[in-house]
């Protein structure tokens, strides 16, 4: 008795059912005489392919492969296209929004790299920087000397603290030295050259917009931040302007070519486009609408 009810237990285990049902695939395929998926055909590993696998194993191991390392490498090439030709052949790649997403890329780096785009000109890359001359605008840029007062050490006393060092600095001569001046800061006394971006990422954007009308070469302050108070000596602004090609060569060459590219790419859809009779059904309700509705 206990041994047909092993038998019958073991009989309900759906893993037992998923090897059967796969064994049968396998003999019915075996009678038809023909691989699982349908696809067969020939396989060549050329060449150009096997030093491409090199080309991988060495830029992965920074060395070349030995032979019994190559030979696993082409193993795995040859599983991967058995597996891709049986996959495909089973329909696997249909429906499938990774696969058909991978592809749309694929076929657009194709159609990028076949449009072939000369070199600009000068005039070209002048015409192109005119018609997009905000996207290249300089921002302001600041050579600046800082001294920092912490808040927690002066307290209430922040603002009577902060004039007299202001006072003590702007009788300091032409060029007042703030060294062992204020407190104990992480950041720099002095920057040279900065961006106003990169000004606002350290102190903040309100002590950034202040510096944009303070007198130049003169002490001023309490100049508010992120930390605290500071007494500031902007030595040099540059204001935001137009920049020449010059200034921003490299940028708008890239841009540039990107363009080209993104031209190119919208040509080779509509030439394809041109081929495809496509028909829309939409919905009489929309599919959000219908989805609001279901969940009442």
């Amino acid at each position: 008795m206990t041994a047909v009810l092993r038998v019958r237990r073991v009989l309900r285990e759906p893993l037992l059912h998923f090897l059967l049902l796969g064994l049968g695939m396998f003999l019915v395929y075996g009678w038809i005489g023909e691989p699982v998926g349908g696809a067969g055909g020939h396989i060549v590993i050329t060449q150009g392919r096997i030093e491409q696998l090199t080309v991988g194993f060495l830029s992965m191991n920074q060395r070349l492969p030995d032979r019994t390392e190559l030979g696993y490498l082409v193993d795995d090439a040859i599983r991967d296209e058995i597996y891709y030709r049986e996959a495909k052949a089973m329909g696997l790649d249909q429906d499938d929004t990774i696969v058909r997403r991978r592809l749309r890329q694929k076929l657009e780096f194709v159609s990028e790299d076949t449009a072939l785009v000369a070199e600009p000109t000068d005039a070209q890359l002048l015409d192109y920087l005119q018609s997009n001359a905000q996207r290249f605008r300089l921002e302001p840029r600041y050579s600046l000397t800082q001294v920092y007062l912490d808040p927690q050490r002066h307290g209430p006393r922040m603002e009577s603290d902060a004039h007299r060092l202001l006072v003590e600095l702007q009788h300091g001569g032409a060029t007042p030295n703030p060294r062992n001046k204020g407190d104990t800061f992480l950041l720099d006394q002095h920057f040279d050259n900065v961006s106003a971006s990169d000004l606002s990422r350290l102190f903040g954007t309100e002590f950034e917009a202040a510096l944009r009308s303070v007198p130049i070469g003169r002490w001023t302050g309490p100049v508010p931040s992120g930390y605290g108070a500071h007494l500031v000596l902007v030595r040099e602004r540059q204001p935001e302007r137009t920049a020449a090609l010059a200034d921003v060569r490299d940028a708008v060459h890239r841009e540039w070519l990107a363009a080209q590219r993104a031209t190119a790419n919208a040509r080779f859809y509509a030439d394809l486009r041109k081929h495809y009779a496509v028909t829309v059904n939409y919905p009489e309700m929309p599919a959000q609408s219908r989805l609001v509705a279901g969940l009442r």
